[in-house]
């Protein structure tokens, strides 16, 4: 019974050493680029890692896997997440507007509400599907879309984790600084994993028939 509890506690500890480091890699190379530079290019080194982590590597070394898919994918990143921030400050913009404009008429308030919805779970998928499928930018944003809404349970589930994440870092700084990114960046990947294995298999039987 002792052997299994420190065991269990061996592998817990372990994890939090994981998602802490991962954690401060991120927030620190997104620090140094700016979050303009850097932010994009550490998040999708971040699911890079935690896509290791869900698939069974989970012996990598942390900081050598981060850093070196943060160089191999700087640039590609950086355009990755200058689309997704266009996009977002645009729907802000045009939401704002249409607030001040449109705010009797119901439907274009509702008509933004879906956008920002699709934008929500695009959002969701974007880096998982990135960094496992090795795809360019636009086919991301694509199968985002694509497997977002052919899984709306786990959509759900993704979206809900997001929030929760968010409101714990608002109102815990420790959370925050250690594993606001990185655990989240897991939450997503196990989920997204859920969705790409169940339209595997619905092609897979769908080429047999």
């Amino acid at each position: 019974m002792i052997h299994v509890l420190s065991n269990g506690f061996y592998r817990f500890s372990e994890w939090v050493m994981r998602l802490a480091l991962l954690n401060m890699l991120w927030i620190g190379f997104s620090a140094a680029g700016l979050l303009v530079f850097g932010l994009a290019p550490a998040t999708c080194a971040m699911f890079a890692v935690t896509r290791k982590w869900a698939i069974g590597n989970t012996d990598i070394p942390v900081f050598q896997t981060f850093y070196t898919e943060f160089k191999k994918g700087w640039g590609r990143s950086v355009i990755l997440g200058l689309i997704l921030s266009l996009t977002a400050l645009l729907l802000y913009v045009d939401f704002r507007i249409a607030a001040v404009y449109f705010r009797d008429q119901p439907a274009v308030i509702s008509l933004f509400i879906s956008l920002f919805i699709i934008y929500a779970i695009i959002l969701s998928y974007i880096f998982p599907i990135y960094v496992h499928y090795e795809m360019n930018q636009i086919e991301a944003l694509k199968y985002s879309f694509m497997i977002g809404f052919a899984r709306p349970l786990v959509s759900f589930l993704m979206i809900v984790s997001a929030i929760g994440f968010v409101l714990l870092s608002l109102f815990h700084v420790t959370f925050l600084l250690f594993f606001s990114g990185s655990a989240l960046s897991l939450v997503l990947t196990k989920l997204a994993f859920r969705a790409f294995r169940a339209l595997d298999v619905r092609h897979e039987t769908f080429m047999r028939e």
